[in-house]
């Protein structure tokens, strides 16, 4: 199985405007990491990439299960479950890789996979729910959804 696309296209859209947003900046972020490895010098930026991407994934993942929580989502527990898997396996990587090489080849391998099959499996649903729920757009801040 070949390298996933890692930038933005319309087709990953979930309808949710900041989940979209969020979904493009975890992106870009993986394509630096890949960046890192065809500049000179740019390995060393490997892990520091690495933990920027980790922080936004983290803010996704809070945001998304706030929403999960305010609106009684049903499939809470599997996605709430991806999420922590995911984050825990790059957590692991950058405990447990010693070269920005290695680092980067994993992180441009499992990452953008993850995200394309976690979008279409569990956001997208999660963006249906919230916006039949209250019965606009769920890109909303939650405050005003009610």
């Amino acid at each position: 199985m070949g390298l996933m696309a890692l930038s933005w296209t319309t087709e990953m859209s979930v309808g949710d405007e900041l989940v979209d947003r969020q979904h493009r900046e975890i992106l870009a972020l993986t394509a630096k990491m890949a960046d890192c490895a065809k500049r000179p010098g740019g390995r060393e930026e490997a892990f520091p990439v690495l933990t920027s991407l980790l922080a936004s994934l983290d803010e996704h993942f809070a945001d998304e299960e706030r929403q999960m929580l305010d609106t009684r989502y049903a499939g809470a527990d599997a996605h709430r479950r991806e999420h922590e898997a995911m984050a825990r396996t790059l957590r692991t990587l950058r405990a447990s890789v010693r070269f920005p090489a290695e680092l980067i080849r994993s992180t441009i391998t499992i990452l953008p996979r993850w995200i394309a099959a976690h979008q279409a499996n569990q956001d997208s649903g999660l963006s249906r729910h919230a916006a039949l729920l209250v019965g606009v757009t769920s890109c909303l801040p939650v405050a005003s959804r009610f």
